[in-house]
């Protein structure tokens, strides 16, 4: 029961975390502390910002869908995952960081645990991804 429980979370966990990037297409413009917005940029100049935002966002997306897929255990993605679990999370904290909101250190700590989990592989992990 233990097992099934732990393998079913890290099948979610990577397509959830991809997912939660969806938050900057939902505007609240009554509450300026909402910390997912396209519309603040320190780095990315206004003319470009929300459509690289969009691609940065739909990337992310896309790649933590692939990220799932592979610790699925999908043929072909399996073996890649620590490729793709890497990419996932550069393109998370590119976008992270380019629409920074000191509420989004989460992310970026997922984001970095992500790609040490990869880079190093330990036992533990390759056990985890299957």
């Amino acid at each position: 029961m233990y097992d099934s429980a732990v393998t079913n979370r890290r099948r979610v966990f990577p397509v959830a975390h991809g997912l939660v990037h969806l938050l900057y297409l939902v505007t609240k413009e009554d509450d300026p502390s909402w910390p997912f917005t396209l519309d603040k940029s320190w780095l990315i100049p206004d003319a470009v910002r929300r459509p690289v935002g969009i691609v940065l966002l739909a990337a992310t997306v896309a790649a933590f869908a692939l990220l799932g897929l592979a610790v699925w255990g999908v043929p072909g993605l399996s073996d890649a995952w620590p490729l793709i679990a890497i990419t996932s999370a550069a393109l998370s904290l590119t976008l992270l960081v380019a629409f920074w909101n000191s509420h989004l250190y989460w992310g970026i700590g997922i984001d970095f645990v992500l790609i040490a989990a990869a880079a190093i592989r330990p036992e533990w992990v390759e056990r985890l991804a299957g």
